[in-house]
C-alpha cells in the first residue's frame, strides 16, 4: 500500500516536518541533560575558580556546541534527502524511514480519529499524533514541540477531511 500513495497520489504537499520517533526521543533527552550539565559545571567553574579556567571553560562550552551542531547538520541533512519525514498532503498523510522510503501512508478518508499528545519539560518536547485508521490499526508520528505550524495544519487538515467525510 505505501509504494503506491508517494508523491501526487495523495495532492498537494501543505506541509513536512521530520520524525523523530523513541530514538530521536532519547537523543533529544540526552542533548538537553548535556546543556544542562555543562551549565552547571560552568557555574562550579566560576565560583570554584581552578587553575586554567578560561581552557576549561572552552571545553565546557565546547561540549554543547558541539553536540547542537550534530543535531542540527543531521536535521538539515535528513530533510534534504526525505530521511524521516511526515508529508501533510491535500488527501493523506506519507511518512518516510530511514532511507527515505515510505513507512506508512494513509489517506483521510480511512482515518476514523487523530489524537494528539503534548509532551513539554526541561528535557524532553514532543508531540505525539495517533491516527485510528477505520479498520482498527493505529499509526503513530512523533515530532518536536518546536514544529506548531505542522501540528496546526495537521489538525485543521484532519478536522476538514475526516468530518466531511463523515459516518
Amino acid at each position: 500500500m505505501a509504494r503506491q500513495v508517494r508523491g501526487p497520489e495523495f495532492g498537494a504537499l501543505h506541509r513536512s516536518s521530520s520524525v523523530i520517533g523513541i530514538p530521536g526521543m532519547l537523543w533529544q533527552l540526552g542533548r538537553r541533560f548535556v546543556l544542562v550539565f555543562c551549565v552547571v559545571l560552568l557555574i562550579g567553574l566560576v565560583v570554584m575558580r581552578p587553575d586554567n579556567a578560561a581552557v576549561k571553560a572552552a571545553i565546557v562550552v565546547g561540549i554543547p556546541l558541539a553536540v547542537y551542531g550534530i543535531a542540527f547538520s543531521w536535521r538539515r541533512l535528513a530533510g534534504r534527502l526525505g530521511m524521516c519525514q511526515c508529508y501533510l498532503r491535500e488527501d493523506g498523510v506519507t511518512v518516510t524511514d530511514l532511507f527515505g522510503r515510505v513507512r506508512d501512508a494513509v489517506a483521510w478518508r480511512d482515518i476514523a480519529t487523530v489524537k494528539e499528545t503534548n509532551a513539554t519539560g526541561i528535557l524532553m518536547a514532543f508531540r505525539r499524533f495517533e491516527f485510528q485508521r477505520r479498520t482498527g490499526h493505529q499509526s503513530t508520528v512523533i515530532v518536536l514541540s518546536i514544529h506548531r505550524a505542522f501540528a496546526r495544519d495537521l489538525i485543521r487538515l484532519a478536522n476538514e477531511k475526516i468530518g466531511t467525510s463523515g459516518s
